[in-house]
């Protein structure tokens, strides 16, 4: 079974010189994820959470459900 998946112009450039021989686009993105755990990428996923939650700047409760209630009666 196959799928058929979206990337943007340059990354199938960037991909494609990765490839040589025979090698398909499934096995080299299978052979670049075995190069990177997914523990690595998990633990960057986890440290740009914390960064962005140093920076976030909250809003009380009755802000965010005046805000939310203005954006529901306007349809967006």
């Amino acid at each position: 079974m196959a799928t058929t998946i979206t990337v943007d112009v340059r990354t199938k450039e960037r991909l494609s010189d990765y490839k040589y021989g025979d090698l398909t686009y499934d096995d080299l993105l299978n052979m670049l994820m075995d190069k990177v755990s997914i523990e690595d990428i998990t633990a960057e996923h986890i440290r740009e959470h914390y960064r962005r939650l140093a920076d976030f700047k909250g809003v009380s409760k009755g802000e965010f459900r005046k805000s939310l209630r203005k954006r529901l009666e306007s349809g967006s």
